[in-house]
């Protein structure tokens, strides 16, 4: 879909009067510099596709997913911004969706991005549609939208994922894909590679239907009753460990059993964590999280 030209010219004067309001609004903690020293990433020269894919892909490698402050009880998961950025840019922890994506939503607009919200289902493999506990990111774009994720447990996608239907897209390794489904709903299917385990045995991958995306916008007070709900007092994320986060060449992960995975290249190591001693220390050593 191409833009008139004043509509461009509206379109660009609007997302400049938003990054304005957004630094002026946001309070003392706010910083866009040091949120992308956090993430190893400059300012762009414009806000364009091959930054944005640049930047959720370094997003994934220096922020790890962690809900652990769910799991040890430590503090309730709050969706005000500068909290947010005090835990996860200044303290230099990870977080969930709600956390995650939020902050990153912020950091698109104040780099230039037209950008908004969107409501995720998780579907793991189910056809029949599950309850909404998940926040993404949709951007649009030279004319497009894409899929911004930088908070999912198990992260699919190493750049921004073009809102088509039927088009095989590679990031990384994985191929992924979305299929419409209803009027305003889209499934992303994920691919991922064949991984060679420690014995030799080779693990398929098998095509997953993974998230199911709403690409109407929601607003902010919509995430404080999904955060709520998630992070309750039923939450799987107070019951169960889940940890991870991309490198440079695979990924890396702690699962509710504590076992703890590396994947490289496609081999896939995997050891038990013995105590919690082990356990913080990984945690330490390989995502940069002290508690």
């Amino acid at each position: 879909m191409k833009c008139f030209s004043n509509e461009k010219y509206f379109l660009a004067d609007r997302i400049d009067l938003e990054v304005r309001t957004l630094e002026n609004s946001s309070g003392g903690k706010w910083n866009v510099d040091l949120y992308l020293e956090r993430i190893g990433m400059e300012r762009p020269e414009k806000p364009d596709r091959a930054y944005l894919d640049r930047l959720v892909e370094s997003h994934l490698i220096h922020i790890p997913f962690e809900a652990l402050d769910l799991y040890t009880g430590r503090a309730e998961i709050s969706q005000n911004l500068d909290v947010l950025f005090e835990k996860v840019v200044l303290n230099k922890r990870g977080g969930y969706c709600f956390e995650l994506n939020k902050l990153f939503q912020f950091l698109l607009k104040s780099l230039g991005y037209d950008t908004y919200p969107c409501v995720c289902r998780v579907q793991r493999g189910e056809e029949a549609s599950r309850g909404i506990t998940h926040r993404g990111n949709i951007v649009r774009l030279e004319g497009s939208r894409f899929f911004c994720d930088v908070g999912f447990g198990s992260a699919i996608s190493r750049g921004a994922l073009e809102l088509v239907p039927d088009v095989r897209q590679k990031t990384g390794t994985d191929v992924l894909w979305f299929e419409p489904y209803g009027e305003y709903w889209f499934d992303l299917f994920h691919l991922p590679q064949d991984l060679v385990n420690e014995d030799g045995r080779i693990t398929r991958g098998q095509a997953m239907r993974e998230l199911r995306i709403c690409i109407a916008e929601a607003e902010e007070q919509d995430y404080e009753i999904f955060n709520a709900i998630t992070s309750g007092p039923n939450a799987v994320f107070r019951k169960m460990l889940m940890v991870g986060r991309m490198t440079e060449d695979g990924t890396m992960s702690i699962n509710a059993d504590k076992i703890f995975s590396r994947v490289t290249g496609n081999r896939k190591i995997h050891r038990q964590l013995k105590d919690d001693a082990e356990l913080w220390r990984v945690l330490e050593e390989n995502f940069g999280i002290v508690l």
